[in-house]
């Protein structure tokens, strides 16, 4: 990650943790990070599953249609994760992602291109 505020690892985040111990609990499975769970591949990763998020969201805020699919994807699975995990926060209240799931998210929708002129925005505070 770029910055170290976005430096977290999902065992410090609660919400995170409980989603972890659930399924844990739930299925008997145990899982060490969020990108093992299946709920996590089920909601954020499943392009069928961000498709139908994108309507709503475009249906919502009215957003143009014209984004690169690669780069709607990955801000569509950010908010899925956040709806999953929070609920609902909103445009003023922000958390910070665990790396290892922006992470993965990122390696999932890939910009075109060579990986290493890859450059992600990243985490903003409401107020940046």
């Amino acid at each position: 990650m770029d910055r170290e505020v976005e430096c977290i690892c999902c065992h410090e985040v609660n919400k995170i943790l409980q989603k972890n111990q659930f399924v844990s609990k739930e299925e008997n499975l145990m899982i060490n990070c969020i990108i093992d769970n299946p709920g996590f591949k089920s909601v954020c990763l499943d392009r069928w599953v961000l498709e139908a998020a994108w309507y709503q969201y475009r249906q919502q805020y009215g957003n143009d249609n014209n984004i690169p699919e690669h780069k709607r994807n990955r801000h569509i699975a950010y908010r899925q994760l956040v709806r999953w995990c929070w609920g609902v926060l909103g445009k003023d209240k922000r958390v910070v992602l665990p790396s290892c799931a922006v992470m993965c998210i990122r390696a999932h929708f890939p910009p075109p291109g060579l990986e290493e002129d890859f450059q992600f925005v990243g985490f903003h505070y409401a107020d940046d």
